[in-house]
């Protein structure tokens, strides 16, 4: 997952946790019972799993000054004026120890007694938006902006508000405007590119943490930020040396963040010990970040350190129980290391977070396949197909396992069904000239096995099958 710390122009108030992209393996066919049936890693390229990009939404106060901006106004004439002044410092002071609710009771008292006060009504929308209440922030904003429009910081801020209620384009245009009236303030553009990529303007985004880290270039978060949209641009080694930049500017929390950042881009250009180094770099900093364990435990898999992994990707399911997907990574690892009944659990376990996950599916019906739960494999294969429809190994893993128990139409209309995905597949050709055997279609095996031989003659690993099926085709065809 992605997730944005915003800038306050005050550097760094705190950011969410980031989980950087997940990197899945695979493996190939291996043959059962005669049939030809996909292992439990059953892809022929790299398999990404769809969290891979799981999003924290940041909050509001990680976008604006957590303390209002105080700026000097001329006393208005009588005791009412000083008196709203007063109440209007008491406010900032209850805001900067995080008492909001408090703040926003004297900042209307302000009101009360002077309407004609801007930065009291900017200082409460702040108040208003660190509890959530966005719409009533924006009023107040807007109502700041009416009797001071070039006071850019509420312009920002009012930007900030639109943004977390996902109004981007009306966000885009209020950060425009900071910028016009105040372009040397690196926070609205910061902003401005938080925007921009929320809306998939990655190129607009680059530019826009550019200039901000042109006018303000020790925030580690704008480093870290621009790193992240240059790795989705799949520009790794740039992301790199920004996560890189961020950590020799930011200690701590925030450093651990970039830390597991740094992680996930050096595992997704195969550099997998510096990723192991970053993981636990990150877990040192902060032991309880899950998502620090999790891309430690998918470096070391990658590394071939079964146990390492299964203990970090534990220890994410020990701090956060919630995190149900890690139970595939765990079952993938329990599989290579012969542990199927672990697996088998482990699998169940993420189908229970998540019903319609089509590879723990697949992962559960190759090993109950493998198991002999013959019955329990062909209704996995179909709950499977409920999600992915056109998973050719799903089909022809299906039509094996029905094969097996005699279903032998059913078996065909599988096969069938993997041929008419990939006709260049050599696969399923062998499982229909077995189906068709088993038939006694004499003519009808000879030319699903003619198709098999054709289709998988020059591929090395079907080499020792080629040969037996064409001493099988010869006694065929005598």
């Amino acid at each position: 997952m992605q997730a944005r710390a915003a800038d306050s122009g005050q550097g760094d108030q705190g950011s969410p946790a980031v989980r950087g992209a997940r990197v899945r393996a695979c493996g190939g066919w291996l043959p059962v019972a005669g049939l030809f049936v996909l292992s439990g890693f059953f892809s022929s390229a790299l398999f990404q799993d769809g969290l891979a990009a799981h999003k924290k939404t940041p909050s509001h106060r990680h976008r604006s000054s957590s303390i209002p901006q105080i700026i000097p106004q001329k006393t208005g004439p009588g005791s009412q004026a000083g008196e709203a002044e007063g109440l209007y410092y008491a406010g900032v002071a209850l805001h900067a120890k995080g008492n909001y609710e408090q703040a926003v009771e004297k900042f209307r008292s302000a009101l009360q007694k002077r309407n004609d006060f801007p930065e009291a009504r900017h200082a409460m929308g702040l108040a208003l938006a660190a509890q959530g209440a966005l719409d009533e922030a924006i009023n107040e904003y807007r109502a700041a902006l009416d009797a001071q429009p070039e006071f850019a910081a509420i312009h920002n801020n009012l930007g900030v508000a639109l943004s977390e209620k996902g109004q981007l384009d009306e966000a885009i245009a209020a950060y425009r405007h900071a910028i016009r009236l105040q372009p040397g303030n690196a926070a609205p553009h910061h902003n401005l590119a938080l925007a921009l990529e929320a809306k998939n303007d990655l190129d607009g985004a680059v530019g826009g943490y550019r200039e901000s880290l042109r006018l303000q270039p020790d925030n580690a978060t704008a480093h870290n930020n621009l790193g992240l949209v240059l790795q989705k641009k799949g520009l790794l080694d740039e992301a790199i040396g920004e996560y890189r930049a961020a950590l020799r500017l930011q200690a701590g929390a925030s450093a651990a963040l970039y830390s597991v950042n740094l992680s996930a881009a050096l595992l997704a250009k195969g550099e997998v010990d510096g990723a192991i180094g970053a993981g636990r770099t990150a877990i040192r900093l902060q032991p309880e970040n899950g998502d620090a364990h999790y891309n430690l435990g998918l470096a070391l898999k990658a590394k071939g350190e079964v146990e390492g992994a299964l203990a970090a990707f534990r220890e994410v399911l020990k701090l956060d129980p919630g995190q149900g997907a890690v139970h595939y990574d765990v079952g993938q690892l329990l599989e290579r290391a012969g542990e199927s009944g672990a697996a088998i659990a482990e699998y169940r376990a993420m189908l229970t977070y998540r019903p319609t996950h089509g590879p723990a599916q697949e992962a559960l019906a190759v090993l109950l396949q493998k198991n002999g739960d013959l019955d329990g494999a062909i209704a996995a294969y179909r709950a499977a197909l409920q999600t992915a429809p056109k998973s050719i190994a799903a089909h022809n893993n299906l039509g094996v396992a029905l094969l097996t128990k005699g279903r032998v139409d059913e078996a065909l209309a599988a096969f069938r069904t993997a041929t008419d995905l990939q006709p260049a597949d050599p696969i399923a050709y062998y499982n229909l000239g077995e189906a068709f055997s088993a038939q006694q279609q004499r003519g009808a095996a000879i030319q699903s096995y003619r198709s098999y031989v054709k289709l998988a003659e020059a591929q090395p690993d079907h080499r020792e099958k080629v040969e037996a099926v064409r001493k099988q085709l010869a006694e065929l065809e005598r």
